[in-house]
């Protein structure tokens, strides 16, 4: 095997045995994000709370069409494509890991 292609196959190997952790830290991260959010920002991630706050008449009138049903959606939303995203990289880097173990096996 070409020397060049020894060299990638080992950078790219140090980055497929350095991966499990950073998706542990950014799945941490995220799901530690929407916890905060969800304790400390309701209004945020939390539709019920959002229309608890409606029916008890304590969210004004500008805030109320803003925030009523998209933002807690929107940021849930966005949390799910974020953790999708992470299982979609994942996954192409274990297959990336068998390709190069059968290069390696050749």
């Amino acid at each position: 095997m070409n020397p060049d292609i020894q060299k990638m196959l080992r950078q790219r190997q140090r980055f497929l045995r350095a991966w499990p952790p950073i998706a542990l830290l950014l799945t941490g991260l995220t799901l530690g994000f929407y916890v905060w959010a969800f304790l400390k920002q309701p209004i945020l991630v939390n539709p019920l709370h959002v229309i608890r706050l409606i029916q008890e008449n304590h969210l004004d009138t500008a805030t109320q069409g803003l925030l009523s049903i998209m933002a807690p959606i929107l940021f849930l939303t966005i949390g799910a494509l974020i953790l999708l995203l992470l299982v979609f990289v994942t996954a192409g880097l274990v297959n990336e890991g068998r390709l190069i173990r059968l290069l390696e096996k050749q």
